[in-house]
């Protein structure tokens, strides 16, 4: 008998946590980190990192992390939290499949036994242990990532496993396709149909076409009416016209995991006779990806220590990268584009920063009113007479997009997750759409 049990991702955005078991077998998929109650009691100034060794605990006390029975590591859970359903080791195969590097969907695999082995594709792996090495690890322990070659299924028992690449705005995402004894299932992971790969989308679509269940991601239906997507290739574009028009310094804020865009933006400012000058922990990152020529401070910017650690262990692994002065940026600021650090804004001070000088905000950090780090980043960028311009593109497709992906697959069942508005899914004639509740195992026979 298959079951479908929810573990995260119910009535919120992330936090998708999805297993599936046959007999002995259990297939887990994604192993986010949740944010309950839509507060994230974490979030700075809080943050994990001031009770070393307690991190998962605190998580499970603040019902931020699942009470996922036999998953966890016994030596992140001290005795208040640890209980006979948390400790004990479950029988049977047991796998966990990462569908892409965002922290909603791998925050927490570093908390996952030894014993469990933890996939994703190879471009996922070799972003998350470039983001580990350049000072951003997982919390707990860096699994021993194994990889998942699309079209190489992996077998857990009774259930097999195939990733399906989809475009999201970040490397290496992909959605799965589960096989087991009574039927298939899809997951979608996160996904959109306006990105530079959208037809890696459109390849799930066809290849999962009439499976028995489909569990989709449905973040854009928490927000109606929603104006029409910016596609990838606009976001661009507007970088562009932003330095065709500006004379002075151009600052940018990009999320450095979506390493496309972050590469088309390099490029934009080299064709426009500029460099692009990165925080020494972004630019340690790029480097380990692989990336030539990337540009950041000298010593004579002073920056954040985890910065300075991350170029110096990149320098010791031997690596290179261009460095530029605080005093050339000064001299000629029309030559260069800056990535501030969102957590140092006080540095903005040392930049030839005033009046028709210009930010663009790509999805980088903050991410927007609802992170704690937005108001001072707004109120800095107002002293200084900086405006704040968008030029973004968002990762997850739109509701009209959803709508069709779902008319399009034809499922008998489908689960809305990683969304505040799970009936707003609009389903075609045939298809039966479910709420799913926490708590419920689904048979997949009966559903």
């Amino acid at each position: 008998m298959t079951t479908i049990e929810f573990f995260g991702g119910l009535g919120v955005i992330g936090s998708s946590k999805i297993v599936i078991a046959h007999g002995d077998a259990r297939v887990q998929l994604d192993m986010g980190l949740d944010i309950p109650n839509g507060e994230d009691l974490m979030a700075a100034p809080v943050g994990l990192g001031s009770r070393p060794g307690r991190e998962l605990a605190d998580l499970l006390r603040i019902g931020a992390a699942p009470r996922v029975p036999g998953l966890y590591d016994p030596r992140w859970l001290p005795s208040d939290v640890a209980s006979d359903e948390l400790t004990t080791d479950a029988a049977g195969e047991h796998a966990l499949f990462i569908s892409h590097g965002h922290l909603d969907h791998m925050g927490l695999a570093g908390f996952v036994r030894p014993a469990v082995p933890v996939y994703a594709t190879p471009q996922t792996i070799a972003l998350l242990r470039a983001l580990q090495l350049s000072g951003e690890p997982v919390l707990g322990a860096e699994p021993d990532w194994l990889p998942i070659e699309p079209g190489a299924p992996v077998t857990v028992g009774d259930l097999t496993v195939e990733a399906l690449p989809v475009d999201h705005d970040v490397v290496g995402a992909c959605g799965f396709l589960v096989t087991t004894p009574d039927g298939r299932i899809a997951f979608t992971g996160d996904l959109r149909f306006h990105g530079e790969e959208a037809r890696l989308s459109r390849d799930f679509i066809a290849a999962v076409a009439g499976v028995d269940v489909l569990i989709t991601e449905g973040t854009t239906l928490s927000w109606e009416p929603l104006p029409a997507p910016v596609a990838e290739s606009d976001a661009v574009a507007r970088f562009h016209a932003t330095l065709d028009e500006a004379r002075g310094l151009v600052l940018v804020a990009l999320y450095p995991r979506n390493t496309l865009r972050a590469g088309a933006f390099v490029e934009a400012a080299r064709a426009a006779g500029r460099r692009l000058v990165w925080p020494g922990r972004i630019a340690a990152l790029f480097a380990r990806l692989g990336w030539e020529d990337v540009v950041t401070w000298d010593a004579s910017r002073p920056q954040a220590s985890d910065h300075r650690e991350a170029i110096a262990r990149a320098e010791g692994d031997g690596l290179r990268f261009s460095t530029v002065s605080i005093d050339a940026v000064r001299a000629d600021p029309g030559r260069f584009v800056v990535m501030p650090d969102p957590h140092d804004l006080p540095s903005l001070l040392d930049l030839p920063l005033g009046p028709g000088d210009v930010l663009l905000h790509s999805n980088g950090q903050p991410l927007g009113d609802f992170d704690t780090w937005w108001r001072p980043f707004i109120a800095w960028l107002g002293q200084l007479g900086v405006e704040l311009r968008s030029a973004g593109s968002g990762g997850h497709a739109s509701a009209d997009d959803l709508h069709a992906m779902v008319e399009q697959i034809a499922p008998r069942v489908v689960f809305p997750i990683h969304t505040f508005s799970p009936r707003r899914l609009q389903v075609p004639a045939g298809t039966r759409r479910v709420i799913a509740e926490y708590g419920v195992k689904y048979r997949l026979a009966e559903l």
